[in-house]
């Protein structure tokens, strides 16, 4: 008997049951899709990538002078009227927290402005209404907002104390990323060779260092305290064991935790500049209300010729080793630049770096007269009680690798001091801000009897380790100025 139609059959009867086969897809309602979100942690001043305006601003004054790094009066967008818009993109959904504004002027008139914010660039709610800027700095003035999620931010201007001009130097927003694990950003412009500095040279060959002088872990004539090299011991090339010039022709620091130490009043060794307007001329004291210190805008006349009033601090550098023994809450640290009064530190940049973490991050702490530090970071992890230094061991998104390249300027105007960095020379992408007001945190500055000066290079800040662990910073560029 011939079976084959009856088999036939019963396979497509399977077939036809499912049996053996996949069952049939069901259809039903997908799941709904998750609202992104509006919420993240941290505060770092965020990448801007494009400005536009509404296309009245003046010839060589467009919008994209607001976000060129450039924080030199020539380069700002200006655009005389009332209303006038400039509108910022961030390239991607941020938290944003704060406004930040360099005004042009912003010392000597004040700006009447708004700021709104979008997620489409369509749709703006308003942020902050008729807001009026200080009229005391042209430097970064931070405006609070609500926390809201933007990718555009827009500023109209309604002009200015004088006049109907609205003109910005230099704008920014600070904030976190809400659909990104990272904020981007922009990468260094500039590589070691781009110096040109000669390596077979003394860093005195290399840099001008006729208004510094030195101090450095030895102690070659043992009485117990490291060694001082002065402006003209520089300027003649001394290099020590602490002191030298890099393979690149950099200006290496190079400070032990074990070696010696100034003074007895110290806690930490240093490889480290001490600035000397003098320029040689012993004759002058090297302490006290003299032309070889200078002192803060906001001081009162002290009668007698000073080194300056105001100052700036410009550095390109990178820091090639932090310490990675001792306790936890003091390894990875060194000081990098320094305003100092006669016994109180008015600013310590910070950077720092934790042993199992690939980038550092950077802050600084100012120091009341008389009384306790306070802190603001600059690039990486915030602190929620400025009594306290920043401390997160999170590896700090976009922060500061292990020989990366870097410039810092801190900038002493009025009673501010400000801190820019930037990624590569002094004229990269900016990717930190922050400032203190001496005025308004009662610093006790504002008398005729003290006096400044600033420091540079490496001061380590753990005395816990191995003496034989230390922190090494080769700078590039280094540059101090005053009016």
């Amino acid at each position: 008997m011939d079976f084959r139609p009856i088999l036939a059959i019963s396979l497509f009867a399977l077939a036809a049951c499912g049996g053996g086969g996949s069952p049939a897809p069901t259809t039903g309602t997908p799941p709904p899709t998750p609202p992104p979100p509006t919420s993240c942690s941290g505060n770092h001043l965020i990448n801007i990538v494009a400005a536009t305006d509404n296309g009245l601003s003046g010839a060589g004054n467009g919008p994209d002078m607001a976000i060129d790094d450039n924080l030199s009066a020539a380069s700002r967008w200006e655009s005389p009227g009332d209303p006038m818009e400039i509108t910022f993109e961030l390239g991607a959904r941020y938290l944003v927290r704060e406004v930040g504004i360099a005004w042009f002027d912003g010392d000597q008139r004040v700006a009447t402005f708004s700021v709104s914010a979008s997620v489409d660039g369509v749709a703006y709610q308003s942020l902050l209404a008729n807001q009026q800027s200080s009229g005391e700095t042209q430097s970064f003035e931070r405006y609070d907002t609500p926390d809201t999620p933007a990718q555009f931010i827009r500023v109209t201007g309604h002009g200015n104390s004088l006049n109907a001009d609205n003109a910005i130097i230099e704008a920014t927003a600070f904030g976190c990323t809400l659909d990104t694990a990272n904020a981007a950003f922009e990468n260094g412009n500039v590589v070691a060779s781009d110096f040109a500095l000669n390596p077979g040279l003394p860093p005195g060959s290399n840099f001008q260092l006729i208004s510094w002088a030195l101090d450095t872990p030895a102690d070659l004539d043992g009485n117990g305290r490291s060694d001082r090299s002065s402006e003209t011991d520089l300027d003649n090339g001394f290099m020590d064991a602490y002191f030298f010039t890099s393979p690149d022709g950099g200006m290496v620091f190079r400070s032990t935790i074990g070696g010696a130490k100034t003074s007895t009043n110290t806690s930490y060794t240093r490889s480290e500049l001490r600035e000397m307007l003098r320029r040689g001329n012993t004759s002058i004291s090297t302490q006290g209300v003299n032309e070889n210190n200078w002192i803060l805008g906001y001081q009162p006349d002290p009668g007698v010729a000073v080194g300056g009033r105001n100052g700036v601090l410009r550095g390109t550098l990178a820091v090639n080793h932090v310490t990675e023994t001792g306790s936890r809450s003091r390894l990875g640290r060194v000081i990098i630049g320094q305003i100092h009064a006669e016994s109180d530190e008015p600013l310590r940049l910070y950077y720092r770096k934790f042993p199992e973490n690939e980038l550092g991050f950077v802050y600084f702490a100012h120091e009341i007269r008389n009384s306790d530090d306070i802190y603001f970071p600059v690039l990486g992890p915030v602190n929620s009680n400025i009594s306290n230094a920043p401390a997160d061991d999170t590896n700090p998104a976009n922060g500061i690798a292990l020989d990366e390249i870097f410039s810092y300027e801190i900038t002493q105007r009025d009673a501010r001091i400000d801190v820019v960095l930037r990624r590569g020379e002094n004229t990269g992408p900016i990717i930190g801000h922050n400032y203190v007001d001496m005025r308004q945190q009662n610093s006790g500055y504002d008398i005729p009897g003290e006096w400044m000066y600033f420091k540079a290079g490496a001061y380590t800040q753990n005395n816990t380790g191995d003496a034989n662990d230390f922190d090494q910073v080769t700078f590039y560029n280094l540059e101090n100025t005053h009016d």
